[in-house]
């Protein structure tokens, strides 16, 4: 299976000065490294004093001229990538840079296709000025990383770069070479279960393309399957890169799982299913070309995320997994009209009331495979009963004793006096903030990413300066919805515990509407705040409403 490894590279340099033709294939997943695993390669060269240090198993698949690296390929770009932040470094010094940029800046070297324009101009051209527009998670990945090892490498003195070069060029690599697709599942599940870190759907990967090779008649047939599954693969990397912060890759393993087989998505759950099958090949087959539709209606989705009424479920979070009904009904192409805006709409409200309670119980899934597998025949709009019962009086009857999670947002409101407590008012606030806009026709704030950035501020502040809150107005109306407000977190550092005279004049910076009603006071007291926290009750009481959906 492999070559003889004593012939192959044993550091870096040896690697690029023996391979012609490095390249990472498409159904491996996008540069994936954040700033902490980049740190970490910093500080682990920075340890070594100049000595070599071992970098790790590299494991190629041969074809021609080719080596395409299925294990190892994250570690491999970041070493380019700091090869080039230390080339740049040393060359605006005026130091010599011509070994670095002959043996490694060259197209030896070539990440994926979607990447590789992006990874070149970084790597060669260090043009990262002109890099305005990355398209994709992993090039802005790309350029942040060569970026902070610029930045690290840029206050070290000569000999220190020197020898950080030396410790990388000479890093110790175990390099295997295989010469087919079948043998690449064998080798990858080798490794697999002996507890190599991998995610779950990497795991599951390995272990059905190596049992596609158990279970096929003969090799050819085998490497031509295992061919088409590396194309889905690649298909279903690309898909998740494009939902990344809205679905995880083990979100949508488990809820497609759950759809398509009434299972967990584990790597036990999968390997008893598969040992059902008669026809495991053809099986294991439907397994990623079905993933590949379903990671495509993500895509799909977060496309649409601006709609306001999906927008505001990413907002909401994983009360319950309504994304599993999304991805149901936007795999049937049951997702436009009045009753699916509606379903989507209830979702919202579900959520957020589960939200108010310690409610444990999720059936949004049975709802879901139900719908998605016509299950005694349930059908788009018996999904929408379901959700809109469970919406009204929750998923157990006893939720509902004395009409209680039918009323828990308007009590929630009129009985509750702290409000300043987890993300629920800070939702509330959102929309509040989002109606006051419809009024005055100024466009919505749907991203969630501005959402994030938002923190909760009291008006009147927890710990004044130069007067002491009363018990009474701690108890009754410090932490009311009315004394609540939405900052940014820089703002808020900026307004921490000053009097309201003093945060009047730092409202006026403020972006928000809803600010508005609250500059035009001289003070903030009792009336001021049960004034405006009836307006916001008043507001959360129809826009919860489900007498209409």
């Amino acid at each position: 299976m492999y070559d003889n490894a004593l012939k192959n590279p044993k550091n870096i340099r040896q690697l690029f000065e023996k391979l012609e033709k490095i390249r990472i294939p498409a159904y491996q997943r996008a540069y994936s490294w954040e700033q902490k695993n980049c740190e970490q390669f910093f500080e682990d060269l920075m340890e070594q004093n100049g000595k070599s240090y071992y970098l790790g198993q590299l494991l190629f698949e041969k074809d021609g001229s080719k080596f395409f690296i299925i294990d190892g390929q994250q570690r491999l770009t970041t070493t380019l990538l700091f090869l080039s932040a230390l080339n740049k470094v040393k060359s605006v010094r005026g130091e010599e840079t011509a070994s670095i940029k002959d043996t490694y800046l060259t197209d030896v070297f070539r990440t994926i296709e979607d990447d590789q324009v992006i990874f070149k101009k970084v790597t060669q051209k260090h043009l990262i000025s002109k890099i305005d527009n990355t398209e994709t998670l992993s090039q802005k990945r790309i350029v942040n990383a060569f970026v902070l090892f610029e930045t690290k490498l840029d206050d070290l003195d000569n000999d220190r770069l020197s020898q950080l070069q030396h410790s990388l060029e000479t890093a110790v690599i175990n390099t295997f070479y295989i010469s087919s697709k079948v043998e690449a599942t064998q080798v990858f599940e080798y490794q697999n279960n002996r507890g190599k870190s991998l995610s779950t759907f990497e795991i599951i990967k390995a272990y059905l393309m190596h049992q596609l090779y158990i279970h096929s008649p003969d090799n050819a047939q085998a490497n031509n399957a295992v061919k088409d599954i590396q194309n889905n693969i690649s298909k279903v990397y690309r898909y998740i890169e494009c939902v990344e912060g809205y679905f995880s890759e083990s979100e949508l393993l488990n809820n497609y799982c759950l759809l398509f087989y009434g299972i967990q998505g584990t790597t036990e759950d999968v390997k008893k299913q598969l040992e059902k099958q008669s026809d495991r090949v053809n099986w294991i087959q439907l397994f990623f070309e079905n993933f590949v539709e379903l990671t495509h209606s993500a895509k799909s989705i977060v496309t649409n995320k601006d709609d306001s009424t999906l927008a505001n479920l990413f907002l909401l979070g994983n009360a319950a997994n309504w994304k599993i009904i999304a991805l149901a009904l936007y795999y049937k192409g049951e997702n436009s009209g009045d009753k699916y805006r509606n379903i989507l709409k209830l979702l919202e409200i579900l959520c957020f009331k589960l939200k108010l309670g310690d409610y444990r119980t999720d059936r949004l899934p049975t709802f879901a495979r139900n719908y998605f597998n016509r299950l005694k025949d349930y059908n788009f709009n018996s999904l929408y009963i379901e959700i809109k019962q469970a919406t009204e009086v929750g998923f157990n009857w006893y939720w509902n004793d004395n009409d209680k999670f039918r009323n828990i947002i308007n009590n929630y409101f009129d009985s509750d006096k702290m409000h300043y407590s987890g993300n629920r008012i800070k939702f509330v606030l959102w929309q509040y903030e989002n109606h006051l806009r419809s009024q005055s026709r100024s466009g919505l704030l749907m991203d969630k990413a501005l959402f994030d950035q938002y923190t909760i501020e009291h008006i009147n502040p927890q710990n004044p300066k130069h007067k002491e809150h009363s018990e009474l107005f701690k108890k009754d109306y410090l932490h009311l919805s009315g004394n609540l407000a939405l900052l940014t977190r820089s703002q808020n550092s900026q307004f921490t515990n000053k009097s309201f005279e003093d945060k009047r004049d730092l409202f006026q910076n403020t972006a928000l509407i809803s600010y508005t009603e609250i500059r035009n006071n001289s003070q903030w007291e009792e009336n001021e705040i049960l004034n405006r926290h009836e307006k916001i009750s008043n507001f959360a009481k129809v826009y919860f409403d489900t007498s209409k959906i």
